[in-house]
């Protein structure tokens, strides 16, 4: 009984937990699936919103640019004019020429070295050791004499977004920039790009961050400081750029980090069709994170957790209430109805048990008979013979304690089973019935007058010993007593 509430209860939690899992399973791979729609839903609108953004901006910008480009062209006519007046240009005074229309100058010289400027970041910075492309296209510029204008890009040295044009001198031997910060110019404040970057990432959770790479391969930043190139990230985040750049297709890879984090790093291809000048061609980096997902999937966890806690208290509880139903039909199936002992059944499977130990202990085997117990149904009635049966099954229980085990086989047949047994326990526990009944029939109650118990006892002979014989050996020493003038106890002989 005791093993099969043990494995009844293992059952239980067996099944509760492969049905908590499998639900909790399924239900993290719909959440799965639900946030990886979201996500690339989320990522679709917002790299289209950027694009478009990009655009507007870009074409409201090309507008607003054109009367900056044409004053900034008229400064630069005016430093050639000073040129063909005074060519010695270290020797202009700069500072003051700045103050007149508010932007940065760098003279440039023929091997494209910053050698006079109103930005001392960039003094003495040489084009030529730094940026092969840009030098050659600077020499261009300068043997070609025309005005050009670029569209905004990322500083040199400064990582800002700039406003940056370029004239060279009438005899092609400087050529002379200004250049202005972004921030700086008010027409520009109220298409703020970066503003708009800020407001996205600030909506979506899983959004961390959007940046423009100029395709030199500089942040975009209105923020200045020190100038932000891609040469800072790892390898990998170079070629990724570099494979956007070159195939003109947006190039994805993510990377795993601790805790189940992970960031996916995609670089947008993006053109500016509405300017000519340098560095047309921009990347957009988005980099997006699993917040979210991770959120749902602890969640989950913390619900697999309680609905398991919540499955092992139901299992408790069910356990508790087919542990009262089995008990009764256990009891049922193994015990006499009338009295509560056992029946043949369960003494069978018992004594079955009891013989297959390995042990040099024998157990042994006690048969009573009720003498006289006919007479007690015909004068009395057969209630009063059930109560007398029951007030006997309680008298050998008394003696068989933890010894053994009351069976009774039917009618006024009764047994007592010792598991460790000797002839000498065999016969006190029989005398000790006999004589009990024997005072029952000094009391009140005149229907124990007509009893008395007539007992045949065996012990186990050898470990090979089976059931039938043992039973054998009792019941001809019972039939001993029955035929010696009952009311006594005999043992067969071994």
């Amino acid at each position: 009984m005791k093993n099969l509430h043990i494995k009844l209860f293992l059952s239980l939690i067996v099944f509760a937990i492969i049905l908590v899992t499998v639900v909790t399973l399924t239900n993290r791979k719909l959440i799965q699936n639900d946030v990886l729609e979201r996500a690339l839903s989320n990522q679709s609108f917002i790299e289209s919103q950027v694009l478009n953004d990009l655009q507007t901006l870009d074409l409201m910008q090309y507008h607003l640019e054109n009367q900056l480009t044409q004053d900034i062209e008229a400064e630069l006519r005016k430093m050639s004019d000073l040129y063909k007046v005074n060519p010695d240009v270290l020797s202009w005074d700069l500072e003051e020429m700045k103050q007149q229309h508010g932007m940065e100058i760098f003279i440039i010289d023929d091997t494209n070295k910053v050698i006079h400027t109103t930005y001392e970041e960039e003094l003495g910075f040489s084009f030529h050791n730094c940026c092969e492309n840009f030098d050659r296209l600077l020499t261009q510029r300068r043997v070609s004499g025309e005005f050009f204008s670029d569209n905004i890009e990322a500083s040199r040295q400064t990582g800002g977004v700039w406003k940056y044009s370029y004239l060279a001198t009438p005899d092609h031997q400087y050529l002379m920039e200004l250049g202005t910060p972004v921030k700086d110019i008010p027409l520009f404040q109220d298409f703020n790009f970066f503003d708009t970057a800020t407001s996205l990432t600030q909506q979506y959770e899983d959004l961390l961050e959007i940046k423009i790479i100029s395709g030199a391969g500089y942040y975009l930043s209105t923020s200045g400081g020190s100038a932000n190139s891609i040469k800072s990230n790892d390898p990998e985040f170079q070629a990724a750029f570099q494979r956007a750049l070159e195939t003109s297709r947006t190039v994805q890879y993510e990377k795993q980090l601790d805790n189940g984090v992970i960031e996916t790093y995609r670089f947008l291809p993006y053109y500016n069709k509405q300017t000519k000048g340098y560095l047309t061609k921009r990347i957009v980096f988005m980099k997006y994170g699993n917040t979210a997902e991770l959120a749902l999937l602890r969640k989950n966890t913390q619900q697999f957790y309680l609905t398991l806690a919540v499955a092992i208290v139901t299992s408790l509880i069910t356990l508790v209430v087919l542990n009262l139903i089995l008990m009764k039909t256990v009891r049922q199936a193994e015990r006499d109805p009338l009295t509560g002992v056992y029946n043949r059944a369960t003494y069978l499977e018992q004594v079955g048990v009891l013989l297959k130990r390995k042990r040099c202990n024998k157990i042994g085997l006690l048969l009573f008979d009720v003498d006289n117990f006919k007479q007690v149904n015909d004068q009395y009635g057969h209630i009063k013979g059930d109560i007398v049966l029951v007030e006997l099954a309680k008298i050998l229980e008394s003696f068989a304690q933890k010894e053994g085990f009351v069976v009774r086989f039917g009618g006024d047949e009764f047994a007592i089973v010792i598991k460790d047994a000797t002839i000498e326990k065999l016969e006190c526990i029989a005398t000790g019935a006999i004589e009990e009944v024997r005072q029952k029939r000094q009391g009140s109650d005149l229907a124990w007058n007509l009893l008395s118990l007539s007992v045949g006892g065996t012990l186990q002979t050898d470990l090979q010993e089976t059931e039938r014989n043992l039973y054998s050996r009792a019941d001809q020493a019972l039939y001993v007593s029955k035929h010696s003038g009952k009311n006594r106890y005999s043992v067969s002989a071994l």
